[in-house]
């Protein structure tokens, strides 16, 4: 007996991609007046920061070797970043995410204890991008500042007033009170609004954005294909709340580093699913009748103080394919 092939390597499966690039960039992030505290970094270590990283960077990608990504880039950002240079290897494939170099603001904490860390918000890489919302942490005092993720900004969203370069902002746990929610409170109604759609009942709690947006625009095109195909479409969602990491802004709210993993399973019954040309240098396994496309994304959510009139919402987030499996 012959068996369909079912290709969801164009058209609906492009939405399994989500992009940064818009035509709308944000305004410009502010700073702060400066509170009672030290930061941990001074403005020149933080730019010396930035500057290494981005020169382990262009390294890395002169040559398309993600081994080459060691002392100032770790985590997440090694694991995303060597996806990206993987896709770039195929026959047009396409070419890893820009990570501009020259940056709007940076903010430090003005903790004394550790994992600290650092976030910068980049000039759009041009007038079609958004700008880029960069994480890095340092595990302990003898290790270095490593870049761990990447977002770009949604479009219309704005970064809150952070503490200014001399004070730091305040270093927060999942954990922390004084918000409209605590932070592992608001990712967990976040993803539970990924995983219910638009209907869920924790949507009015979250500003629209357009991650998710796309990943609902997805499902129902994919979940569609399936279906034709009497097979199935599966998004399984999680937060790493380990990995998440918290910064107070100036005004009594947070703002919430969050990874998320993402595996989308399409199935068909009877059939053969085929994957992308471009995508296929992600396949790890003999593809037939179900794929499983695994994502590592990083959330950007801003968080209001408890006495705040305004509403919690994505700032930055990124839907990052790192690998295709038969299971």
């Amino acid at each position: 007996m012959n068996r369909r092939i079912i290709a969801i390597g164009t058209g609906a499966s492009a939405l399994l991609m989500l992009t940064g690039c818009v035509a709308d960039v944000p305004e410009p992030v502010t700073e702060a007046p400066a509170l009672e505290q030290e930061a941990a970094l001074l403005e020149a270590q933080s730019d010396r920061i930035v500057e290494a990283t981005m020169a382990e960077l262009a390294l890395a990608d002169e040559e398309a070797d993600a081994d080459l990504l060691t002392d100032r880039i770790g985590g997440d950002a090694v694991t995303v970043r060597k996806a990206q240079y993987t896709l770039a290897s195929a026959d047009d494939g396409p070419t890893p995410v820009v990570l501009p170099a020259e940056m709007q603001a940076v903010y430090s904490v003005g903790a004394d204890t550790w994992p600290r860390t650092l976030a910068s918000v980049s000039q759009p890489a041009d007038e079609d991008s958004t700008p880029v919302v960069m994480l890095w942490i340092q595990d302990d005092v003898d290790t270095d500042y490593q870049l761990r993720g990447w977002a770009h900004m949604i479009p219309g969203a704005t970064i809150p007033a952070m503490a200014g370069t001399t004070s730091g902002a305040e270093q927060l746990t999942v954990d922390a009170d004084g918000l409209l929610a605590t932070p592992e409170e608001a990712i967990s109604n976040y993803l539970e609004l990924l995983r219910e759609g638009e209907d869920s009942e924790f949507a009015e709690q979250f500003t629209a954005d357009s991650y998710r947006e796309q990943l609902f625009a997805s499902r129902e095109a994919l979940t569609e294909t399936a279906n034709d195909a009497e097979g199935e479409y599966v998004d399984t969602i999680e937060s790493d709340i380990d990995s998440t990491y918290v910064m107070g802004t100036a005004d009594g709210g947070a703002l919430v580093f969050a990874p998320v993993s993402v595996k989308s399973s399409f199935s068909v019954d009877d059939g053969i699913v085929e994957i992308a040309g471009a995508q296929q240098p992600l396949v790890d396994g003999d593809i037939e009748d179900v794929a499983v496309y695994e994502y590592r994304d990083l959330i950007v959510l801003h968080i209001p103080a408890a006495d705040s009139d305004d509403t919690a919402g994505v700032v930055a987030a990124d839907h990052n394919l790192i690998r295709i499996t038969d299971s």
